[in-house]
């Protein structure tokens, strides 16, 4: 291949110094690839544009373009410095620049040229730094700048629906830079976007293609490839750039398994090739097309040992821009007319191009001038500068590596950036056609939303069917045997709330265990299983504080006059109690503040599992509530209510526990439910805050808890009474059998204030309770002045009485 470039080299001067006319001359650096980028493959092209400028009579009457020599700057920054300084120094005056071989080069070059006053055209370097204008004074680019890269990456990230990509980055200045532009745009849409996890499935190569030969090689044998994972490549790597002829390093993988793992790989193209039919204006071989280029391009590279390029159109475009600028500050000299270029008033004077000096601050402000001017289409696209020497680009291009007889690239989708990026497929193709076993997971573990497992479902359905069932019975019983005796004593009307409660909160047994997969229903479940809970609890416990205030209160005053109560008072009591927590829980409901936020938990009673394709899957639950602290005080204040609730509730029990009036009072069972329904309390209190985030575990407890408590609710009011009717459906055993002992001072006699008392209704029970307070005086009397053993009263209705000894 060497001798090769020297044929061309050697045929390039035949040229320059075999014409008549004036010599142009450019500096020409490039990279040979020995430590990067290899671009030597655009030679040809530079061939190509010499001879079609050369053979064009219209374009630079008089002159002929060349350049010295090819000079290789081997993609480093000192090398090209090196290239650079060595054109400078030798003959002939270099009018411009073209490339540098990549941008690492290019750089340091673009940041000095200006102190001679000549501009540089690149056709390889993409780097946003290059868009500094205050820096590099005298740049210019065909290539757009890989600023656009970012935005297309997110649109093609979007589309295919990934949110995470992990960037293997060279470690080099050209590499880190372009990660970092990377990083800070998806950051604007993703969290965590460039990945340094281990699990991991969209890959983008940022780096060389010597080192990317090495990474795919490694992949492929780690099985990193589609249909499990995704790839991503930058558009300029040279064709066939993964094969051991062109790229010349050792791998331990045969070309034909990297061109299976290259299938389905994307590219992301930031130029735009024109249409392969379309005639060109002013680049080029007149009413010649792209086709015609690229297969004269092909033939040429082949014959002469180059890698192809898709940069081989760019340097050919960039050669034009250079020969149709100096045509026309030709013409400008010849005219002596420079007006509105903005060279005026710079030093220097009007000289034709041959005799062009380093020195000259004019000429090279007019040459910049008209490569600014540029606005053609050649063989690469159209070609316009914005202000700061980049090419104007408004479409970007997706491609596919693709089989059809040989791995090539094959267009599938493309971006404006005048319309947001936004992701259009090409005609005939789909996310079916571009990835037909499926678009590949982007590494984000499977969000899997649980609810409680069918079984326990079904048995807490069954269970609160029958609770209701159970509550139905309740009513029928209340509503058909109210004015027996022994259930008009219980209060009847009374016992309707304690059955609205009941049904309350088995109700919201099924809004507890009803499944619910989005935000939106699991908020209003948690307001509406709330309401049925606290409130059924309230109806139920306020009905049954009111019957223990009650006999407490007949205890503490056994006067007959003051414990005759009225229904409607007893109601009162309870719906009071009930109110005090309907007024929180409109609190938690109407401010903002207080709402329960509806939070995505980790689930921690199931291990994470493994998805199709290899994917782990995370189980999350729907929980009422978050880290926010206001409504977590709520719930503490709504429990604190209940909690209150039942310590008054043991407070009234303890001090009526030994009231022994069978059939006239509900003390022993009412005393039952506090009890019970205080221990179940506290279990629902340590469930709801230790294991929400076990959501078999909760919800079990949780509705099991609201079961019992329920059905202890209505056992112990409705049971007893039950048992009663069915053995003494008249209700004689309430008047004809009491036991009702008082307590004595053995040493004074004195009778204290009786420590039980029956519960009243009605004038009739009061007249029983004045008789046997009459017979139990009495009774006192024979035992203080006799010693037998029992007292027989002659009267039929009077009390039949346990033996007593003094």
């Amino acid at each position: 291949m060497n001798g090769l470039l020297l044929l061309l080299l050697f045929l390039s001067y035949q040229i320059v110094d075999g014409n008549s006319n004036h010599t142009l001359s450019f500096m020409f650096i490039t990279s040979f690839g020995k430590f990067g980028l290899n671009s030597s493959g655009v030679i040809p092209a530079a061939e190509m544009a010499i001879t079609d400028i050369n053979d064009r009579s219209t374009l630079l009457p008089g002159y002929v373009l060349g350049y010295d020599s090819v000079r290789d700057s081997q993609c480093q920054y000192d090398k090209s410095l090196d290239a650079f300084f060595q054109g400078i120094q030798s003959a002939p005056v270099k009018l411009a620049v073209i490339e540098c071989g990549c941008s690492v080069a290019t750089e340091p070059v673009a940041a000095i040229s200006h102190h001679w006053n000549i501009s540089q055209i690149a056709y390889f370097s993409g780097s946003a730094d290059l868009s500094d204008r205050n820096r590099y004074k005298r740049f210019f680019r065909d290539i757009p700048s890989n600023a656009l890269d970012p935005p297309a990456f997110v649109s093609v990230l979007q589309h295919f629906g990934w949110k995470r990509m992990f960037s293997i980055t060279q470690d080099e200045a050209l590499f880190t830079g372009a990660n970092a532009n990377l990083l800070t745009a998806f950051n604007q849409v993703f969290d965590n976007v460039l990945l340094t996890s281990d699990d991991y499935r969209i890959f983008y190569l940022n780096c060389y293609s010597g080192p990317a030969r090495k990474i795919i090689c490694e992949a492929s044998k780690r099985g990193y490839m589609y249909p499990k994972y995704a790839w991503i490549l930058p558009d300029w790597y040279i064709d066939q750039w993964w094969m051991a002829a062109v790229d010349g390093g050792s791998v331990n993988c045969t070309d034909t398994e990297l061109e299976t793992f290259l299938e389905r790989t994307l590219i992301l193209q930031r130029y735009l090739s024109p249409d392969a039919n379309t005639a060109l204006t002013d680049a080029g071989i007149e009413s010649a097309t792209p086709q015609q280029f690229q297969e004269q391009y092909k033939y040429l590279a082949k014959q002469s040992g180059y890698d192809l390029t898709d940069a081989g159109a760019r340097l050919y475009d960039a050669i034009w821009i250079l020969a149709v600028a100096l045509n026309r500050t030709a013409i400008m000299v010849n005219k002596g007319n420079i007006n509105g270029t903005g060279c005026e008033n710079i030093s220097g004077s009007l000289v034709p191009l041959e005799q062009f000096q380093y020195s000259n601050e004019k000429m090279g402000c007019l040459i910049q001038y008209n490569i600014q001017m540029t606005n053609f289409s050649g063989v690469s696209g159209n070609i316009q500068f914005d202000s700061n020497g980049t090419c104007i680009q408004h479409t970007l291009r997706l491609k596919q590596y693709r089989r059809n007889g040989s791995l090539t690239k094959t267009q599938c989708a493309h971006f404006s950036t005048l319309d947001s990026y936004v992701f259009n497929f090409e005609l005939g193709f789909s996310d079916q056609i571009v990835y037909p076993d499926g678009t590949p997971p982007d590494g984000t573990p499977m969000q899997v939303t649980v609810s409680l497992a069918i079984p326990l479902d079904a048995v807490m359905y069954i269970l609160a069917a029958c609770g209701i069932t159970f509550a139905g019975a309740c009513l029928v019983f209340n509503i058909l045997f109210r004015q027996r005796r022994v259930v008009k004593l219980s209060s009847p009307n009374l016992n309707y709330l304690i059955i609205l409660g009941a049904v309350l909160m088995y109700i919201s047994v099924y809004i507890y265990i009803r499944p619910v997969k989005d935000s939106s229903g699991i908020r209003g479940s948690c307001v509406l299983r709330e309401w049925l809970f606290v409130v059924g609890y309230a109806l139920c416990f306020g009905s049954v504080l009111a019957k223990m205030w009650r006999i407490y209160y007949i205890i503490q005053n056994p006067t007959a006059k003051k414990i005759v109560f009225k229904d409607w008072q007893m109601i009162a009591v309870a719906l009071c109690i009930s109110a005090v927590g309907v007024v929180l829980l409109i609190l938690g409901t109407a401010v903002p503040q207080l709402r329960g936020q509806v939070t995505l938990r980790t689930n921690d009673e199931n291990p994470n599992g493994i998805a199709q394709l290899g994917l782990k899957e995370e189980y999350f639950i729907w929980t009422c509530y978050g880290s926010s602290t206001p409504p977590f005080y709520w719930r503490i204040l709504i429990f604190s209510y209940l909690v209150i609730l039942q310590i008054i509730g043991i407070m009234l029990a303890f001090q009526t526990r030994k009231v022994k009036f069978p059939g006239l009072n509900d003390s022993v069972f009412v005393a039952a439910i506090i009890y019970t329904s205080s221990i179940v309390l506290v279990i629902l209190i340590v469930d709801t805050f230790i294991l929400n985030n076990y959501i078999n575990t909760f919800g079990a407890i949780f509705t099991v808890g609201i079961i019992i408590l329920t059905t202890v609710f209505l056992a112990f009011t409705f049971v007893p009474k039950m048992y009663l009717l069915y053995k003494d459906p008249e209700g004689k055993s309430i008047s004809s059998n009491v036991n009702m002992p008082e307590t004595r001072d053995p040493l004074n006699q004195d009778t204290r204030r009786p420590t039980q008392d029956a519960i009243l209704l009605d004038s009739n029970q009061l007249q029983i309770i004045k008789e046997l307070r009459l017979e139990n005086s009495l009774l006192k009397e024979k035992l203080m002045t006799s010693s037998e053993p029992s007292v027989q009263f002659p009267d039929s209705k009077a009390p039949q009485l346990k033996e007593f000894s003094t």
